[in-house]
């Protein structure tokens, strides 16, 4: 246990240090990058005495170094600074935008998670079968694919062809009023006890988190499949085969838990990632989220938005590592003898 302990304390040290690292690099980038961004703060009718001023009281003429202090000062304390876009703090745009990214992502994650462990199952109890060449094959295709693409072909098909889902867009129809709780629309209508405007949100959601989420899917079931049929080969399956023992409780019993371990850690990464690769599905979808919000402040040289994006993104990727090596930790019993020895 001591042994569990200490490895999680290098890792969160390992974690402070990632962060800083990256904090040095996106701050250093966004300051050298042209353009004066005291300009871009007080737009291009500021008088040059204004500009001076601002410049001055954020610290623009000191060197590089020293304005980092500040800034991480900052940061420590709350202030992630203004946005020269809404003209708003920007912790103030992170509480508003990122619940709609965390719902969107959560909703591409979690459900698809039965369709990935049904298509790897599927495919590899028909190894070399029409299911199996279907999986296989659709799996290119869907792998292949942006998943833009696949939000502009549904939003397409369902939304304008046949008219089964909305394609206005946002997060919930015009005439719902949902009390804000945890600024998950889908969760707050439940709290609220509006079952209609929760219908209506989670049919807003159904397009773009299938969009997000459905190249990830197939690929993680390829690699479930892969896994369980390179483990049906083992010699302890032979053994409980030769035993008689179903098929079925093989592959649920047996076979399965071991065969997830590789696509645990991918499922972790690509929903990490989707935190980042989400801003065109929410662009197209209207869908008022982080990343769309990190995509308006890049092109508008936001300087302190994308700070603060980046930083919540990095945070993200280490939260879902540490994620990710807990429930190997579960699935993989070898994993929990080696740390404890």
């Amino acid at each position: 246990m001591s042994s569990i302990i200490k490895s999680t304390v290098k890792r969160l040290l390992w974690a402070v240090v990632v962060l800083l690292g990256l904090s040095v690099m996106i701050f250093s980038l966004l300051r050298i990058i042209p353009g004066d961004p005291a300009r871009m703060a007080l737009g291009e009718t500021a008088s040059e005495e204004a500009v001076a001023l601002y410049r001055e009281e954020m610290h623009y003429n000191d060197p590089l170094p020293i304005q980092y202090g500040y800034w991480l000062k900052g940061v420590l304390q709350g202030d992630l600074g203004m946005s020269i876009n809404t003209k708003r703090p920007v912790l103030q745009d992170v509480k508003e935008f990122l619940p709609a990214t965390l719902e969107l992502v959560l909703w591409a994650s979690i459900p698809p998670i039965f369709v990935t462990l049904f298509f790897g199952i599927a495919a590899a109890m028909y190894k070399n079968r029409w299911p199996d060449y279907l999986l296989r094959f659709t799996g290119y295709i869907a792998i292949a694919t942006p998943s833009f693409v696949w939000a502009v072909f549904l939003l397409l098909i369902f939304g304008f062809w046949f008219h089964i889902l909305p394609s206005i867009g946002g997060r919930i129809s015009l005439g719902y009023q949902v009390p804000a709780v945890t600024n998950l629309v889908i969760l707050d209508a439940i709290l609220a006890g509006d079952w209609a405007a929760a219908w209506d949100a989670f049919l807003h959601i159904i397009l773009p988190a299938t969009a997000l989420s459905i190249g990830h899917v197939m690929q993680e079931a390829r690699i479930i499949r892969s896994a369980m049929v390179d483990n049906s080969g083992k010699d302890y399956i032979t053994m409980i085969t030769s035993q008689g023992v179903p098929a079925r409780v093989i592959n649920q019993k047996y076979l399965l838990r071991p065969s997830v371990i590789s696509a645990v850690s991918i499922m972790g990464l690509d929903i990490a990632g989707m935190f980042g690769n989400a801003f065109l599905v929410e662009s197209i979808f209207n869908w008022p989220g982080l990343s769309r919000y990190a995509l308006n402040a890049i092109m508008g040289k936001d300087i302190n938005a994308v700070c603060a994006v980046v930083l919540i993104y990095g945070v993200i990727f280490i939260l879902m590592n540490f994620l990710v090596d807990t429930v190997v930790l579960i699935l993989d019993p070898r994993m929990r003898q080696g740390r404890s020895s």
